[in-house]
């Protein structure tokens, strides 16, 4: 839609611009003129038979690349072949960059050559007449933009080429078609750009060389914004503005062309599919073990004062002003930094052995389940409401620890703790950063101290207060004032509240959204319900709890349902190897071509997959053996239902992922065990 309206202004402000008197276009068959032929003159059986595409366009006009910028539709191809023929990889030459107006767009003028591979089956009949159509789709555009299509065909009969035709043979050499670019190319990210490391041995030959990106995938990039070039110790590094989309999706690759131009004019691509790395960190910048375990009690500390936390604070240190006893500020004191401490104890616990099993998570990575969020949502609301006055569960959620514990509200203030853990997992305060680094890369032991000491420096503010008699007295007298600070109170809530919600929007798509915002009526009824039957007679009191009753659970079967929703963003692609998208089209076709294909499929929500990829998949050694074999390798994300992938699963015998199959030469698939290991990869890979 962005894309068509931008496209649509651009016409828009160019028909304005134009003299009166503008002429009529050319007709389409003079504007853009289409070839379809072959560099042989007969189709080999089971070979590959090579098409060229060419466009002659008119001076002053111009067609779209696959992925044609900001305005401007893509150019596209359908092939219609014979029985037991497979289409192949398109090549697409070069792109050229169009700008005007703040709108970019890629395409060509001039002339361009599409190169279309198409696969033979080995039963061709010698003699037999072979036809191809090609359907052919394109916007061209100059001052006005004129959509375009044409079908073509070719006949050719099977048989052992002869001598290749002059005139296709000389447009196939002189076709600038991308190189691939040495896989030791990476690009880091930073808040509002990629960085792409070009190293030196591909800029050879090129003097004083700049370079330009051209994105496959839309929403990367922002195409009108300058891509920088520097020289760095012979090697070049190009800068990319990110996208607004990309702000909330980094990819995992990028995926396009890189063309490098000399000062003197020549030109060379690249085809890349470049992994994402880490950004370099010097090792002198990493902590040692007693700054790291300093660094994490800081920023504990400093948790207390964000607004994930304070206001779960807050309800504490009202708890601890009612309470006039100080051996029970001092019980509720330990209770809670308890509760704190062991929450931070499990949660370091859960990382390191997930990290330590491969799968790529951080801190916070309990709200990436939609359930989790929305559940944590409902329970701030229910306690924003409460203390509002709109019902009465006493202090919040310590007064429902209260009436658990029925022992002086220990188990109250210890839960307290365990929920200022969970709240305060998505906030990263200062000297965090550094410390639960180390924490993901050190032994488990020091991993799980740094965690306890951020535990402990969350708590310590709270601790210290029940703990102290000088600061104990330092806190205001129980009074009028509590009452008005326990309604405002709600307000930081209903704020979190309103934060988890986003949090939630960014995980599911539209229709799940809105069902968590249903729930969090549902759950605003229950709470209502239930505080207007407290004030009423025994009857109806069990009226208005069944009707509360009713409302939580609708709200909880509108959470339950929310991880089917659907996600708002793809399932990224993973970071190691240079995978293709699996289509059963593109397996036939690399299988037919005799190319040895990996498979890979896998989901988000498989941790097995995680784990295979992260542990196996993205090593070097096992990229390095897949290269050198010249494997190509195939991904299929069946994170979300894709009938395509489950037909694929049953053929194998399978109802879920992961499965991994290594294709030989010969078409002949092996079945990879689901648990894999850097060894029995490269060993089956070393068979091919």
């Amino acid at each position: 839609m962005r894309r068509t309206l931008v496209h649509l202004g651009a016409i828009a402000a160019l028909a304005l611009t134009a003299p009166a008197g503008f002429a009529a276009p050319p007709p389409m068959e003079e504007l853009v003129k289409t070839e379809l032929s072959a560099l042989t003159d007969k189709v080999e059986p089971n070979a590959t038979l090579r098409l060229d595409l060419h466009f002659a366009i008119a001076p002053g006009w111009h067609i779209y690349w696959k992925n044609p910028g900001d305005s401007g539709l893509p150019t596209t191809v359908e092939l219609t072949l014979p029985p037991g023929f497979a289409r192949g990889a398109t090549e697409w030459p070069i792109p050229q960059r169009f700008a005007a107006g703040g709108i970019v767009d890629y395409g060509y003028s001039g002339a361009a050559d599409l190169h279309l591979a198409v696969a033979a089956p080995a039963d061709l009949a010698p003699g037999a007449s072979q036809t191809i159509a090609a359907a052919v789709k394109w916007l061209v555009c100059s001052n006005v933009c004129i959509p375009g299509e044409r079908t073509l065909s070719l006949t050719l009969p099977a048989g052992m080429p002869g001598k290749p035709d002059p005139a296709v043979a000389a447009r196939f050499a002189a076709a600038r078609m991308p190189l691939p670019l040495p896989d030791k190319v990476r690009f880091t990210v930073s808040p509002h750009e990629f960085r792409v490391d070009v190293p030196a041995d591909a800029l050879e030959g090129l003097d004083r060389p700049t370079a330009y990106f051209f994105p496959d995938d839309d929403n990367v990039i922002d195409y009108s914004g300058e891509q920088r070039n520097a020289i760095r110790g012979g090697a070049l590094e190009l800068t990319l503005p990110r996208s607004a989309a990309s702000n909330a999706s980094v990819p995992a690759e990028l995926r396009g062309v890189l063309a490098l131009r000399g000062a003197d004019g020549r030109e060379r691509g690249f085809l890349v599919s470049i992994a994402r790395a880490a950004a370099p960190m010097p090792s002198a910048g990493l902590p040692g073990w007693w700054q790291a375990l300093g660094f994490a009690f800081v920023g504990g500390l400093i948790l207390n004062l964000m607004p994930c936390v304070f206001p779960i604070l807050s309800l504490k240190l009202l708890s601890l002003i009612g309470a006039p006893d100080p051996a029970a500020r001092r019980h509720h004191g330990l209770a809670y930094a308890a509760g704190v401490v062991l929450s931070f104890a499990a949660l370091g616990a859960a990382l390191v052995v997930l990290r330590t099993g491969g799968a790529a998570i951080g801190w916070g990575f309990q709200l990436q389940s939609p359930l989790f969020v929305a559940l944590l949502a409902y329970l701030m609301l229910t306690m924003g409401l409460s203390l509002s006055g709109v019902a009465d569960f006493g202090a919040g959620f310590a007064g429902v620890g209260d009436r658990l514990a029925g022992r002086g509200g220990l188990l109250g203030a210890f839960f307290t703790g365990v929920l200022a853990t969970v709240v305060a997992t998505p906030c990263t305060a200062p000297f965090m950063a550094a410390a639960l680094g180390v924490a993901l890369l050190a032994p488990a032991p020091l991993g799980l101290a740094i965690f306890v000491a951020l535990g402990a420096g969350l708590a310590a503010p709270l601790l210290a207060a029940s703990l102290v008699p000088a600061l104990a007295r330092a806190l205001p007298r129980p009074g009028a004032w509590m009452a008005v600070l326990k309604q405002a109170l709600a307000f930081p809530l209903y704020g979190t509240v309103a934060w988890l919600v986003w949090v939630l929007i960014q995980e599911v798509a539209p229709a799940g959204a809105f069902a968590a915002l249903l729930g969090l009526v549902l759950v605003g009824f229950a709470v209502w319900a239930y505080g207007r039957s407290r004030l009423a007679a025994p009857a109806a009191r069990r009226v208005g709890g069944v009707f509360a009753a009713a409302g939580l659970a609708g709200a909880l079967v509108v959470a339950a349902m929310l991880p089917r929703a659907g996600a708002a963003v793809e399932s990224p692609a993973g970071g190691g190897l240079a995978y293709e998208k699996f289509t059963a089209e593109r397996l036939a076709a690399l299988t037919a071509a005799h190319k040895p294909v990996f498979v890979n499929l896998t989901a988000a929500w498989c941790i097995t997959c995680l784990v295979n990829e992260r542990a196996t998949l993205d090593r070097d050694a096992v990229r390095d053996a897949l290269a050198a074999h010249h494997v190509v390798a195939l991904r299929g994300d069946w994170t979300r239902q894709d009938p395509e992938i489950a037909a694929f699963l049953e053929r194998f015998g399978r109802s879920g992922v992961p499965l991994y199959l290594l294709y030989d030469g010969s078409g002949a698939a092996t079945v990879l065990p689901q648990i894999l290991t850097e060894a029995e990869v490269i060993d089956a890979v070393d068979k091919l």
